[in-house]
């Protein structure tokens, strides 16, 4: 049920919670807090405001008849003190730092919904980004803007190369997870892990995994690839291209980085800058109050399971 609010101090208390915004590329994170925080003290600023709080002054002698006044009080007038809402006054942090050059979905938290940052920060979503590379040249910072090192030819790779070659990374990182169990890949626990209902996560602590790589678009020398991981960062994307390049026997350089899925966040949810208002952030945490409260890992982190065998091992030497 929408409501309209017109007093400011109304509109502040509900100005709690997890929200998501789009974020544009070449833009830091700490610009997008700035821009936000901004844009939420101007609209506040706009609604009614709460009265000042009056000045009350006992006047008269205590002989006499003593008269309470009520006066002007200057120490709380918005003539001396500004506007009522300040950047310092609002909170704002994000689940997860974003790179400048990676777009797309960006969740955070404001004020006490900041709780809700940790909540998802803690869950270790999966992310899903499109990323999308260049045959034929590489760089020194592995991305499109660097300065270019080597040129090669490409006309020697296909579809079914490129796709070789991604299976061939994700069989990779499949491996790793049954590493990080601390298990014998041959054995019976390893298989028990890896066939539960879900997906097993690594710790917050470990190194970016992946675990779903497919072509989106193939068009030599461009090709758009969609990454499903975790715990990764802009350079691991960067580098991932790289060396997709170099088990192809060629070189590529990425040159664009997209987040479009962060757990149930979806592009369908993230606010575009134009929506970065006081309005729409409200109608935005409502949106996504009943999502942060189902993020619950549907099976144990590979840390818990690690200490899941440790406590039966313990059990086990007691009995």
């Amino acid at each position: 049920m929408t409501k309209l609010v017109h007093y400011a101090p109304e509109a502040w208390n509900v100005l709690r919670g997890v929200f998501c915004v789009y974020k544009p590329a070449d833009m830091t994170i700490g610009f997008l807090r700035r821009v936000v925080i901004s844009n939420l003290c101007r609209d506040l600023s706009v609604l009614k405001p709460r009265p000042a709080t009056p000045f009350v002054s006992i006047e008269g002698s205590v002989g006499e008849s003593l008269v309470v006044r009520k006066k002007r009080n200057f120490a709380d007038d918005p003539l001396v003190l500004g506007p009522r809402y300040q950047p310092q006054d609002i909170k704002l942090s994000w689940a997860l730092h974003v790179d400048k050059n990676i777009s797309g979905v960006c969740v955070l938290g404001l004020n006490s919904g900041n709780k809700g940052t940790h909540v998802v920060r803690d869950g270790r979503l999966i992310r899903t980004y499109t990323v999308s590379g260049q045959f034929g040249r590489s760089t020194d910072t592995h991305f499109h803007d660097g300065k270019v090192v080597e040129k090669s030819r490409y006309t020697h790779v296909t579809r079914g190369k490129l796709l070789r070659a991604l299976m061939t990374i994700q069989s990779s990182h499949q491996q790793s997870a049954v590493n990080f169990l601390g298990l014998d890949p041959q054995s019976q626990a390893a298989y028990d892990a890896l066939s539960s209902d879900g997906l097993v996560r690594p710790g917050s602590k470990s190194p970016p995994m992946i675990y779903g790589l497919s072509i989106v678009d193939f068009n030599p020398p461009d090709f758009i690839l969609e990454v499903a991981c975790i715990n990764e960062t802009g350079v691991f994307l960067k580098i991932l291209v790289h060396d997709i390049g170099l088990k192809l026997k060629t070189s590529a350089v990425c040159t664009q980085m997209r987040c479009i899925r962060h757990g149930p966040w979806t592009l369908d949810h993230a606010l575009l800058r134009k929506h970065w208002t006081l309005e729409h952030i409200i109608n935005n945490i409502g949106v996504c109050h009943p999502m942060v409260k189902t993020i619950t890992p549907r099976t144990p982190s590979l840390m818990s399971i690690d200490k899941v065998n440790s406590e039966n091992s313990c059990t086990g030497s007691e009995k």
